[in-house]
């Protein structure tokens, strides 16, 4: 099958949850015997994993990666200006409607071209398909604006909300992660509950479990992966920072993830800890800012137990990625996270938005090694049986057939 996967955010450029899985996926298909090509952002070179040179059929299990600049349209500055974002959907969507075309005319017809809803990627290609186009769902801009505090959206937001729905709207098939983002996008769209596909992702899993880490007399290391935002909880985390250090002592909290600057005083989130924590909690905690993918296996083969309080999760791949690597959760009982992290087994989930319960949750794992074993074994073996490429990618391609068949 040929397949095109459309992804604005790819490894090594681009970074979090949908770069992530569009690049586990990607690879998995071609592993799985399928050619595909992923259209990326302009900071990609045209290129091939593996070498390959774009303009010509790759080998199995190699993927074509190409990446592509924004078209530009001749706009006044001030029309520019006062766009809010709503020109560079159309950029964007144009030129992947341009790649998508070009390559068609190279190396033949798609079968299936998926793009995610974020950024309306798949608008114009929409519009014209001639492949059947499926798009994956990640958590929806509206839900997203709503969460930064906006609840009248202002008419450039409610614009770009308009757009994703139309472009999510014209799609054959949808595929959501988890039972909550199908629901949550259903009404969201209006679009009728049968024409979602739920296919959780999947990672990558070692066959056996992590060797557990040494060294734990030296204390209890507690990792939070995640830009640092409101609507990932992480001012609510950093409220429940000083309560665990005085009940742990020897608890050190990292912080991974880059600074967004929407902490509640408007500074950056460290600073905005400062204004607040105990000089214990502050030297308990480390700041690292964005760290490269490349670098987080490190983070969480050397931390203790994972935290991300997100208010809400599509899906949530850092909670796998922690259980991939053995380690328990603490995140609060949210979005699509009960679908992935399972409550007493593999972690604990706090009450949503309750700093007492996640700080207790923090202190129950870090003065339990037992239990942090126990969890973190449960979890892997969760990780294992239920959040593979391989599933992932067999339930993707028994959705595109099904696609292909009912358009044929």
């Amino acid at each position: 099958m040929r397949i095109c996967l459309v992804s604005d955010q790819y490894p090594p450029m681009g970074t979090g949850g949908i770069a992530s899985y569009v690049h586990c996926l990607a690879h998995g298909l071609a592993a799985a015997g399928h050619d595909v090509s992923v259209i990326a952002g302009a900071s990609h070179q045209r290129k091939a994993v593996g070498g390959h040179q774009s303009g010509s059929a790759q080998p199995a299990g190699e993927v074509s990666l190409t990446g592509v600049p924004n078209a530009k349209l001749w706009l006044p500055p001030s029309v520019r200006r006062k766009g809010l974002g709503i020109w560079q959907v159309f950029e964007r969507s144009i030129a992947v409607d341009r790649e998508i075309a070009r390559k068609e005319r190279s190396q033949g017809p798609f079968d299936v071209v998926e793009a995610p809803n974020w950024g309306s990627e798949s608008l114009i290609y929409s519009f014209h398909r001639r492949a059947p186009l499926v798009v994956r769902l990640s958590t929806p801009l509206a839900q997203v604006d709503r969460l930064k505090g906006n609840l009248r959206p202002r008419p450039g937001m409610r614009l770009l909300c308009y757009l994703e729905a139309l472009s999510v709207r014209r799609a054959a098939c949808l595929i959501a992660h988890s039972e909550f983002i199908a629901n949550a996008c259903s009404q969201l769209y209006r679009i009728s509950r049968t024409k979602f596909s739920v296919i959780p992702l999947g990672l990558p899993i070692p066959p056996s479990r992590p060797a557990q880490r040494v060294g734990e007399d030296e204390g209890v290391t507690v990792l939070y992966v995640g830009r640092l935002e409101k609507r990932k909880g992480i001012a609510l985390l950093l409220h429940a920072i000083p309560e665990v250090v005085r009940c742990a002592p020897l608890s050190k909290f990292v912080i991974a993830g880059a600074d967004s600057g929407d902490s509640p005083h408007l500074e950056n989130y460290r600073d905005y800890f400062a204004t607040f924590a105990s000089p214990q909690a502050r030297a308990a905690t480390t700041f690292l800012g964005h760290v490269e993918e490349s670098a987080l296996c490190k983070l969480y083969a050397g931390c203790d137990l994972f935290v991300a309080p997100s208010l809400t999760e599509s899906f949530g791949l850092i909670y796998l990625e922690a259980m991939a690597h053995a380690k328990p959760v603490v995140a609060f009982h949210s979005g699509a996270v009960p679908e992935v992290v399972s409550q007493g087994e593999t972690g604990i989930l706090a009450e949503t938005g309750n700093v007492s319960d996640l700080a207790s949750a923090l202190i129950r794992l870090a003065n339990d090694a037992q239990l942090r074993h126990e969890m973190g074994t449960r979890g892997f073996e969760r990780a294992h049986s239920d959040f593979k490429t391989d599933r992932m990618v067999e339930k993707t391609v028994a959705c595109y057939n099904s696609v292909v068949a009912g358009l044929s």
